[in-house]
């Protein structure tokens, strides 16, 4: 591919043109093609700069989206309807991989990357990681190219990533005290509902941090800090749902295999194969603190397959079920093509022996003739044979 060729191209599906062109194939050039090239004389840097410095400046886009957005200014200083927690919320959930990586698939940008042969071989641009580095990547290089112009930057973020149409979804953007609150009264879960206590407080007066804790029955799950009950609240019942979600997902992994993952797992040991590859690509954009929504990655035999569910485990195993479609809708084909050929060569070698037998019938047919006029002489010489005898008794007989 010609990446020159295809640079308008891109800068459309980006909404920038660039004034330096180098930066836009810079951030397009991986290291693995750096490598190749660097044995024959030629230094192209990669991409990773470009990366590091997108990685800070995609945060600081989004974090002006939300002023923008979700905060009003007022006599007494800023004024938002949400929380600390809840902005921290939808960042993480808009800069995540996976949805940096599904914006990047969305526009058909990963095709133009400048890849080694060894990369392309192995296809590594469909690689979550790679897309999310693509897109960081391209931002690092437009906040350079613009001259650090930030208010450039934020109008190509909120484009690739879509944040209008993200902010005016119509969902509840949850507080994490209500996540854990819904998390604890769930049916199959029935735990006492989270309640928070004062356990200490420190500094003077005018600058007091709290340390709350957040029990669950008798339990002291966790502890928050800050500097009023509300911001230790959250902190609390933020890592109080962290531990014990994760204290699910362990209860669940010690559980016995599915049968799909089991049969993944003989496959590999049975032909020989490496080991199934899973891949945790975190929560999907759908996610909220209360109803997460998490996406995990199955790799095998050169194959990939995404599985989405609401907890770690069974998006294992909806991976690994899809894989095993996959497999076999595969060896489903090759099958056929196999049969298929059989066919023909059963169907030729008929084809052959049915013209050999049709040449022994004409060989055959051709020498009954010969075959009948020497058994008609050898039946014709007892009739002469007798006639001679009949003639010389005659005569004997008038002789006598």
């Amino acid at each position: 591919m010609d990446f020159d060729k295809s640079i308008k191209e891109i800068e459309e599906k980006i909404g920038y043109e660039f004034s330096d062109k180098s930066l836009l194939r810079q951030a397009f050039t991986r290291t693995s093609f750096c490598n190749e090239v660097k044995s024959k004389g030629t230094r192209y840097q990669s991409n990773e700069v470009l990366e590091f410095f997108g990685d800070s400046v995609l945060s600081a886009a989004i974090i002006t989206l939300f002023m923008k957005d979700k905060a009003k200014r007022y006599e007494y200083g800023i004024s938002t309807e949400l929380s600390e927690g809840d902005f921290s919320n939808i960042k993480s959930k808009l800069s995540d991989k996976s949805n940096l990586s599904r914006r990047v698939e969305t526009l058909g940008l990963e095709k133009y990357l400048i890849m080694g042969e060894g990369d392309t071989k192995l296809g590594i641009w469909r690689e979550p990681s790679v897309k999310e580095d693509l897109f960081e990547s391209i931002i690092g290089a437009i906040y350079i190219d613009s001259k650090e112009n930030m208010r450039t930057v934020i109008s190509v973020v909120s484009r690739m990533l879509d944040v209008d149409e993200y902010m005016s979804k119509d969902k509840v953007i949850q507080s994490y005290k209500n996540a854990l609150q819904e998390f604890c009264a769930d049916k199959k879960r029935r735990m006492p509902a989270p309640v928070y206590k004062t356990l200490s407080e420190t500094g003077p007066e005018h600058k007091k941090e709290y340390e709350r804790g957040c029990f669950v029955g008798e339990r002291l799950v966790a502890v928050g800090k800050g500097k009023n009950f509300k911001i230790a609240d959250a902190e609390a019942a933020e890592a109080a749902l962290t531990l014990l979600r994760g204290e699910e997902t362990k209860k669940e992994d010690s559980r016995p295999l599915s049968n799909a993952l089991q049969r993944l797992k003989e496959m590999s040991e049975r032909e020989k194969k490496p080991s199934p590859e899973f891949r945790d690509l975190g929560e999907t954009l759908r996610s909220s603190a209360g109803t997460p929504e998490f996406e995990i990655e199955c790799r095998f035999m050169g194959m990939i397959a995404h599985g989405v569910a609401k907890d770690k485990r069974r998006a294992k195993e909806i991976s690994a079920e899809r894989l095993l479609e996959m497999i076999a809708k595969d060896r489903g084909e090759n099958i056929k093509k196999i049969a298929k050929t059989s066919h023909r060569k059963l169907a030729k070698a008929d084809s052959r022996s049915e013209d050999k037998r049709e040449k022994t019938k004409k060989n055959e047919s051709a020498a009954l003739p010969r075959i009948a006029k020497k058994t008609n002489v050898t039946k014709s010489a007892p009739k002469h044979q007798n006639k001679n005898i009949k003639q010389h008794s005659a005569a004997k007989v008038k002789r006598s």
